[in-house]
């Protein structure tokens, strides 16, 4: 077993976005693995390459790890990877941001937001969304389950009825029916929506209240491309700011998902509500020791595709920065 590497700062935590991607995709263990799956290393510290075209070099790169080719997680295939490969991949992983959990960095939030995702996602993240509030290590102004109607496949029918969710069959039912159940809540208030027949064009608001009056909202939010897919993170998050919250400048976010998101979905937080609303999101995962049943087992292979669709996400995370001024030759414009 090799080494372990020094943990890579989450990109957003400095106020310097630019330098936060270099640091991140220039990294001992980024570097390790293209050396290990036949890249060259240089790439990303290669002093004739702009930021942009190493980020473009690794997008190609890492498509050799995705084994999902446009379907589910949970259907997605698995590498064949040697046991040197597998420790590696797992002390990258450790050092990239994708396997630890953590409290807030502060007490307080305006609003609390719990991504959806598989069903076993859609009860834990709401399970630790609650257990921070009830435990006292947060206080917020709102809780937000945020996420899509899109249908289970494969194992997820079988995982709701382990997790006690018989009935439910899609992703915002399973948001609905794991909130309902962290957070102790009766019927909604008030129910908002509309059908349509296009992949990505309906959506749905449910909007609850706690035993102490703190409004929780489960919502499933339409697709940018509503004939080609389902809403995915991004729309998302954009869909919070133009319709469910009125965003102001300072407020804090904060961001609950799986460990093994938490690098690709803040790089996107940071994109899609910080840098236009300019307001403070902070993105962690669930601890498993907290959700119980819930808990997810990661393989290696799932390890790499998440850490191609961080180097995504920074890419687009990058295409949204200002440029660097040319006026000034000693600017880092990578």
């Amino acid at each position: 077993m090799g080494s372990r590497f020094a943990p890579v700062p989450l990109v957003g935590t400095s106020s310097d976005l630019r330098a936060d991607i270099i640091a991140w995709v220039s990294s001992e263990p980024l570097r390790a693995l293209i050396k290990e799956f036949g890249g060259d290393p240089d790439i990303v510290t290669a002093a004739s390459a702009t930021l942009g075209s190493i980020l473009a070099e690794l997008d190609v790169f890492t498509d050799r790890w995705d084994t999902r080719n446009g379907r589910e997680r949970n259907l997605a295939g698995e590498l064949e990877l040697t046991e040197g490969q597998v420790d590696l991949v797992v002390r990258a992983a450790d050092a990239l941001g994708l396997r630890s959990a953590r409290l807030p960095r502060h007490n307080s939030y305006d609003h609390v937001l719990m991504l959806g995702g598989l069903v076993r996602a859609c009860v834990a993240r709401p399970a630790y969304a609650a257990h921070l509030v009830q435990k006292g290590h947060i206080t917020a102004e709102s809780v937000i389950a945020l996420g899509a109607h899109r249908p289970f496949g494969g194992d997820e029918f079988d995982f709701a009825k382990k997790l006690g969710l018989p009935g439910v069959t899609e992703e915002y039912d399973a948001m609905d029916a794991g909130t309902r159940r962290a957070f102790n809540l009766g019927e909604p208030e008030k129910v908002e929506g509309e059908t349509s027949e296009l992949v990505g064009g309906t959506w749905g608001v449910r909007r609850y209240r706690t035993a102490d009056d703190m409004p929780v909202l489960v919502a499933a939010a339409p697709s940018t491309e509503p004939v080609e897919r389902r809403a995915n993170t991004p729309d998302s998050y954009a869909w919070l700011a133009d319709h469910l919250v009125a965003l102001k400048s300072g407020q804090r976010l904060l961001m609950i998902t799986t460990p093994i998101y938490v690098p690709a979905q803040h790089a996107a937080a940071v994109r899609m509500l910080k840098l236009p609303h300019e307001v403070d999101v902070e993105t962690v995962g669930t601890d498993p020791e907290v959700i119980g049943t819930a808990k997810q087992t990661t393989t290696p292979t799932r390890y790499l595709q998440e850490i191609r669709s961080t180097v995504r996400a920074l890419r687009q995370l990058h295409g949204k920065l200002p440029e660097v001024s040319s006026a000034d030759p000693s600017s880092y414009d990578r």
